[in-house]
């Protein structure tokens, strides 16, 4: 039985005895005990009224032999016992190493707070650190090393970090990457790291203002941030995981107007691993989406890699997909990217062997689809190569209705997201025939192309509307399409082997073009087509509400009768010869260019005829006539014949669609022809005088010598009226026999006198 086993709980007088036999015989403890605690608040509470300048000085020259920066404190320094140890600095800034001039950070005050019992031990550990008003430039070199990895290292200041509270309250940042050669600056930002060294419950949060530009004055886009994630920091591994990472950055005010950006949102998700000392990413996975409007067009983006491992410094991305969209009045964009592995340094170029790539560019009047299967390189994370891709695709648009014109290409290409510039170099086959192209892209939002293209042969008469058997190849009253013009900023050189348009084929074919505004140049112009040779140059103005079109050109060993089939439609010429032309033209449509036609044009023909007509044959008629003298007409018509020429000229002045000529000259062997008159495209018209002079040499027109035969051509072009103006024949008939009878006779040879 115990001492207190008989003792009557219930009676007081027992309960005070026994109270006081145990604090007598507690009463040295009880001495020791408070007497510790009054020292301790004594000396605790001493720091918070003294200002010590020897802190200064050890702080200032231990920082500065570890680290080799400059620190100054201008405010007051002070160290605290309760309720915990801690260093409290105002007015603080530190130096960059060794560059006592350039800054790396300020501060309004900065607390930095011990572990008691590793200082009791001589071996004190900074647990917790809050910052007020800090200012901070961190900037990564393209080694990946920050400038601020040695203050994670002050073993020679007798400091362990073994942090497991940071704030960081009304923090202005700014980090320069030279890696990615990009530039970030925050302000207003709160960011709160508690609980690190709890495996469970560490959590991130963050608020604030964050910004892009290349320098403090210059800003380019400007957010709202926030941010939350768990951290957990493994003192014994040095390793920072922050877990089920959520960033939200809102676009806050207008951007730049280089950059056109509004109502842009991007969001983050995912698991980053950091080691501490020094603080490097080492590993995680990650998934970014974003969405906004640039200018008129509406954009989202959606990246995801699963899988991010960093070791012996080499940086692999494992699964990683991405898709972009765009979505304008003018058209859309799709981009869907998938790489099994995209793996490098990360100062050098991240590679992989196996990128596939699916581009879709559409609008209402055109589609194309490209495939891309290659190599990948990525530079400073702006930069792509396709080094060695093979590209297959299709284009369409609604000029051609009936189907995609395929391709299948080889060759690199190239994209720089920071100056906006798509470069590609490509060789292969368009339609199944040899085609080689170099196609540059500058500026996303108003693209500028230049181009240089070559194919062996085109063939879009499969691709073209259906056209029914014995119809008119052009509808001459269907509006013109100048869709493809409408944001057409090009500049190049193209050139294709054999063009077939139908029934149309153009050879060798080449020209310069310049297109911007709604305005096509294609200067110089030369092909072979109509059996000769094209050279010189065409305007095409689309920017007012009527088209303006002009042309400039030299035609030489051309075969008419396919021109002017395909132009008035009308084969009443044969014959190869050249023709220079310069001709502008207002309207929407082929009717209204022919009626709105001006400029001038010169013709020379050789070794062709008249279809139609055979003017030697009429003539050999005229002339029996003109010795019966009975003036019955001559039926042109049934002469189903032609006059055959050795040589025509002919110059036309064009004026609203209708072409005035004075100076036609044909000469048809027996019979030489000039004309004059006027011709009117628009109405379909010719209104024509053709004097006809025979050869007087000729026999079977004897009866015509001295005089000419006017032939009037009047009605529609494809089938005129031919009239003989036998008016005119008769007065030149009486004149000849008037002047017969007025001559006085001629005598006879050897006549003797009376």
């Amino acid at each position: 039985m115990t001492a207190t086993a008989g003792m009557d709980w219930h009676n007081p007088r027992h309960w005070q005895h026994h109270v006081h036999l145990e604090w007598r015989h507690a009463r040295r403890f009880r001495s020791c005990l408070l007497t510790v605690l009054a020292c301790v608040l004594l000396i605790g509470s001493i720091p918070y009224f003294l200002s010590f300048d020897t802190l200064k000085q050890f702080l200032v020259s231990s920082l500065s032999a570890d680290t080799g920066r400059t620190l100054r404190i201008d405010g007051r320094a002070r160290a605290v016992l309760l309720p915990r140890p801690a260093l409290l600095l105002e007015q603080v800034s530190l130096s960059e190493p060794n560059r006592p001039d350039e800054t790396f950070a300020l501060a309004d005050s900065l607390e930095a707070r011990l572990d008691l019992w590793s200082l009791l031990r001589g071996k004190p550990k900074l647990r917790e650190l809050e910052i007020e008003r800090p200012e901070l430039r961190i900037r990564r070199d393209r080694e990946g090393a920050f400038n601020f990895d040695d203050l994670l290292r002050l073993e020679g200041s007798g400091i362990r970090v073994a942090l497991n509270v940071v704030r960081f309250n009304d923090m202005r940042m700014r980090i320069s990457d030279e890696f990615t050669r990009q530039t970030f600056s925050s302000s207003a930002l709160d960011v709160s790291l508690e609980n690190l060294s709890d495996p469970k419950n560490g959590r991130l949060t963050m608020n604030g203002i964050v910004q892009v530009g290349p320098d403090e004055k210059t800003r380019l886009w400007q957010g709202i941030l926030t941010a939350n994630a768990a951290m957990r920091y493994s003192e014994k591994e040095r390793r920072l995981r922050i877990a089920d990472l959520q960033i939200d950055v809102q676009q806050e005010g207008a951007s730049a107007p280089s950059l056109q950006l509004k109502d842009t949102k991007v969001s983050m998700l995912g698991n980053l691993d950091f080691s501490w000392n020094p603080l490097r990413f080492v590993g995680g996975d990650l998934k970014v989406t974003s969405s906004g409007k640039r200018a008129e067009q509406n954009w989202t983006g959606e990246l995801v890699v699963p899988e991010i491992r960093i070791a012996n410094g080499v940086l692999a991305l494992h699964r990683l997909k991405m898709l972009v969209n765009m979505k304008s009045q003018a058209g859309r964009f799709l981009a869907a990217f998938e790489v099994p592995t995209l793996a490098g340094t990360q100062q050098g170029i991240l590679r992989t062997d196996a990128a596939r790539i699916q581009v879709e560019l559409g609008s209402p009047q055109q589609t194309l689809a490209l495939n891309f299967s290659s190599p990948l390189e990525v530079h400073n994370g702006s930069l792509l190569r396709l080094p060695d891709y093979r590209l297959q695709g299709n284009y369409s648009n609604r000029s051609l209705p009936r189907g995609a014109i395929p391709f299948d290409l080889q060759g690199r290409g190239e994209l720089d997201l920071g100056s906006e510039t798509l470069y590609f170099d490509n060789a292969g086959a368009l339609d199944n025939s040899p085609f080689n192209a170099r196609i540059g892209i500058e500026n996303f939002v108003n693209p500028a192309y230049s181009v240089d293209l070559g194919v062996d042969r085109l063939d879009l008469s499969p691709y073209l509307p259906a056209v029914t058997e014995g119809a008119k190849t052009a509808d001459q009253d269907s509006p013109f399409d100048f869709w493809w013009l409408e944001r057409m900023n090009a500049t190049g050189s193209i050139r294709i082997g054999e063009l077939v348009l139908q029934k149309m084929h153009i050879n060798d074919l080449a020209f310069r073009l310049h297109a911007s505004d709604r305005k096509l140049v294609l200067d110089p112009l030369a092909a072979r087509l109509y059996g000769g040779r094209l050279s010189g140059r065409l305007e095409l103005d689309t920017s007012k509400p009527e088209a303006t079109v002009r042309v400039q050109q030299t035609l030489s060993r051309m075969d008419i009768n396919a021109l002017l089939n395909d132009l008035l439609d009308t084969r009443r010429f044969e014959g190869f010869g050249s023709l220079q032309l310069d001709v502008a033209a207002v309207g929407d449509r082929m009717s209204d260019f022919r009626r709105t036609a001006g400029g001038s044009v010169h013709m020379q023909l050789s070794k062709g005829a008249i279809r139609g007509v055979d003017f030697p044959a009429a003539l050999r008629v005229i002339n029996q006539q003109i010795k019966a003298l009975n003036g019955e007409p001559v039926d042109f018509s049934r002469l189903n014949a032609a006059t055959s020429f050795s040589e025509l000229n002919a110059g036309f002045v064009l004026r609203h669609g209708v072409a005035t000529n004075s100076d036609m000259s044909i000469d048809a062997g027996i019979v030489k022809l000039r004309g004059n008159g006027v011709v009117d495209f628009a109405a379909g018209e010719i209104d024509y005088l053709i004097n006809a002079s025979p050869n007087p040499q000729v026999p079977e027109l004897a009866g015509l010598r001295g005089m000419t035969v006017p032939v009037s051509v009047r009605g529609p072009l494809a089938t005129p009226r031919y009239e003989v103006d036998y008016a005119s024949l008769r007065e030149q008939v009486e004149k000849q026999q008037a002047a017969a009878l007025a001559k006085p006779p001629l005598k006879a040879a050897g006549s003797k006198k009376n």
